[in-house]
């Protein structure tokens, strides 16, 4: 029932039915190694000492360490080194460019000639031609060039309010003059 293993020293050992499957090498290693750990075989054991009560000796203070001088405080040194708040990677940047304008942007009040006035039901629109003869539909509140913009269009009329400059550039405290301008009409022959 039980396996026996034979050894050329002609040992014999009967297997315990508890162990079941495990190898009777793993167990005969287990123990060779339990013996090897290199200590060496305890002696007779000594009894423990009692314990003993506390005698009423001074305590010795505990010697403290020395507190060790502060390293002095980092100074950096920026010269001839980059800012380290600023990005490594910078992102080229174009001039904003102004763009040359366009359409009624680039007119001038004078250079408009009136065509027409349109109405409708939701009021009058004029019809303007400049100066190099392409045509242009203005509403109330339409600007014309920088400074100007469409106030009133009237059946024979459009006016304009034009911004004087001044000089004193948008940061003066100078309020803008303005002045109106009327295109009219040519009465047909």
């Amino acid at each position: 029932m039980h396996p026996r293993i034979r050894r050329g020293l002609g040992v014999s050992l009967r297997w315990p039915p508890y162990l079941g499957s495990v190898s009777a090498y793993a167990v005969i290693i287990g123990f060779g190694l339990s013996g090897c750990s290199g200590e060496s075989t305890p002696g007779p054991a000594t009894p423990a000492r009692p314990p003993q009560p506390a005698a009423a000796t001074p305590a010795t203070p505990v010697a403290v360490p020395a507190p060790q001088p502060a390293a002095p405080p980092y100074v950096y040194e920026a010269k001839g080194r980059r800012d380290p708040f600023r990005p490594l990677i910078v992102p080229r940047v174009t001039e904003a460019k102004s763009r040359p304008k366009t359409g009624l942007a680039a007119l001038e009040v004078n250079e408009l000639k009136l065509a027409g006035i349109v109405w409708e039901k939701r009021g009058y629109f004029a019809l303007v031609e400049a100066s190099n003869g392409v045509g242009y539909v203005l509403h109330v509140n339409d600007t014309v060039g920088e400074r100007a913009r469409v106030t009133k269009i009237t059946p024979q009329s459009v006016i304009f309010e034009v911004g004087l400059d001044m000089g004193g550039g948008p940061t003066s405290s100078q309020p803008v003059r303005t002045r109106a301008v009327e295109l009219r009409l040519r009465k047909e022959e």
